[in-house]
């Protein structure tokens, strides 16, 4: 399935360039220097997956033509909004070709971004758009990644799909990120709009730290029988306190993000389902569209929309595998 998906794109990607060359005329060949700057650091799963898919991406187009990609991702260790706009502006100030950027906090990032695009830098927006109204966002040229806020009504609507729950709660581990947050709200106006009690639960990075939140929420609300993780991250420790305090089965877990640890998950019944925004394609497509773009003028008409998709018990399997590679 690896070769698969890969020679899918790549021969997606080698037509483009044909198609450009025949209606174009030769271009001259060059380099090409584009960064991907995001909130997540190499550490996180999730993140590793991007990384993989921007230097496959790029990869893709040096090997495909006579130009060269130099591909450079830059993201905090920790979730810090500080570090990420300081390593934005680092990235601005090497003049790139492009940048693909994650707007987890549309006011932090709006004075630098919009500086890059006054100064002719390509900018895409990926896994987190800005949500402001077209007239106040950040004017980058289109989005790519999945729609956080659909994405959490769909969460809710599967649970209840499954049995109404006496309440619900959200686990979000990176307080303020607006993606986290768009989640959360779809997910928690279902469950209200059903009757359900439903709120957000502050559980931070630290498993050990968000584990004993998560006990003493459920000594308060032993009535809680469904909670949403909103990541890989906190799916992991949510899973570890299931199992732990003899929940698995009785509360319904329903999480986002793909990874071995949620697969596994899936498989055992813990876990009912998560989201897959498929983001091994918001490295991969970012590097395809901003060579495309410097060098055919060639730009979508809209935002690319890489999820929302489930995984859940009937479909694990087909990719469990491609977990394994960190295609998803």
């Amino acid at each position: 399935m690896k070769g698969t998906l890969k020679s899918r794109l790549a021969l997606m990607f080698v037509l483009v360039c044909l198609t450009a060359l025949l209606f174009g005329g030769i271009v001259e060949a060059k380099t090409f220097n584009f960064y991907v700057v995001s909130h997540g650091g190499p550490g996180d799963p999730f993140w590793g997956v991007v990384m993989k898919g921007m230097k496959e991406g790029a990869e893709a187009i040096t090997k495909g033509t006579d130009d060269t990609i130099n591909a450079i991702y830059a993201g905090p260790a920790k979730y810090s909004v500080e570090e990420l706009v300081n390593m934005l502006n680092s990235a601005i100030a090497t003049k790139p070709d492009g940048i693909a950027v994650t707007i987890t906090d549309p006011a932090a990032l709006d004075a630098p971004l919009r500086k890059a695009i006054a100064a002719g830098i390509p900018v895409i927006a990926i896994n987190v758009p800005d949500p402001r109204p077209e007239a106040e966002r950040i004017p980058y040229l289109f989005y790519i990644g999945g729609d956080e806020y659909l994405s959490g009504k769909k969460a809710a609507q599967r649970i209840l799909a499954v049995r109404k729950p006496e309440r619900a709660v959200v686990t979000i581990h990176e307080i303020g990120h607006i993606g986290l947050e768009y989640r959360a709200k779809g997910f928690i106006e279902v469950m209200t709009e059903n009757g359900v009690p439903a709120e957000k639960l502050a559980t931070y990075l630290d498993p050990t730290k968000a584990i004993e939140i998560l006990k003493g929420y459920f000594a308060r609300n032993p009535d809680t029988d469904a909670i949403f993780s909103l990541g890989s991250i906190d799916s992991a420790y949510v899973i570890t306190f299931l199992k732990e305090q003899g929940l698995d089965g009785k509360v319904i877990h329903g999480a986002f993000d793909v990874s071995d640890e949620v697969v596994h998950s899936i498989k055992e019944g813990t876990t009912l389902f998560t989201i897959s925004q498929q983001q091994y394609l918001q490295g991969y497509l970012p590097m395809q569209f901003l060579y495309l773009l410097n060098k055919y003028k060639f730009l979508p008409a809209n935002d690319i929309l890489t999820g929302p998709g489930f995984i859940d018990a009937s479909n694990v399997q087909d990719v469990e595998e491609l977990v394994m590679q960190k295609y998803w």
